[in-house]
């Protein structure tokens, strides 16, 4: 996913306002169904997580072509049919929301292998963990995560520079994470090695990504 051909708009909400009529019945299906949509994602995610430039076939079968790919409110055009291939289950016309952003999508689903990650090493581990090293953890996850978040909105508005401060936050976090790795510890080294190589996996994954959508800011900031 190296080559993400991002495109960004200048508008902002208050010229280009998004209304919609749906009841909360409809907001609660289309927040089950982007939740499973994270599901599906990390589905694949773990099939081909192995494989070299997984990323780019990961995008392929989640069927998102990196040159469509859109931080802006072009993303779900409002004239015509949005292009969500395997998005959502339905004809309706899908109102713009951030949770439908591969971006988002792809840093949830893989904060949620992390979270679920740790969860096993806690279960098995009982007599290692460290109560301050967990609050570390939960911690820079917590904070990368919400940057993120901070981040594709900023966007999404056209600030780039907002945009990159979020997303330095969120490697700075992720850093932070990956040095507690080292740290803990498990009387059986074999599980020890699996659990910290289950981590380490998405944790570089992420920093491709965000590190990406930086190099594009920059250039769309250059050219603006």
């Amino acid at each position: 996913m190296s080559d993400l051909n991002f495109e960004y708009s200048d508008s902002n909400w208050d010229e280009t306002p998004r209304e919609s009529n749906w009841s909360e019945s409809q907001w609660r299906k289309y927040l089950k169904d982007s939740e499973q949509e994270i599901e599906r994602f990390l589905s694949i995610y773990n099939r081909l997580k192995d494989q070299p430039n997984h990323l780019d076939e990961i995008a392929i079968q989640m069927g998102w072509d990196v040159k469509d790919i859109s931080l802006s409110e072009e993303l779900l055009p409002a004239e015509s049919e949005p292009d969500v291939d395997g998005l959502f289950d339905s004809d309706e016309l899908l109102p713009y929301t951030l949770h439908c952003h591969p971006v988002i999508i792809i840093t949830r689903a893989l904060y949620r292998e992390l979270r679920q990650s740790w969860e096993a090493y806690m279960i098995q581990g009982q007599n290692d963990v460290s109560a301050h090293l967990c609050w570390q953890y939960a911690n820079s996850l917590h904070q990368a995560e919400m940057n993120v978040l901070f981040s594709i909105q900023a966007i999404d508005l056209g600030d780039f520079g907002l945009t990159i401060c979020h997303l330095k936050n969120s490697l700075n976090a992720l850093n932070q994470t990956l040095a507690v790795l080292p740290q803990i510890t498990h009387s059986n080294p074999t599980f020890l090695d699996t659990i910290r190589r289950d981590m380490q996996i998405p944790l570089f994954d992420l920093r491709e990504i965000w590190i990406q959508v930086i190099h594009d800011c920059r250039i769309e900031s250059d050219n603006s």
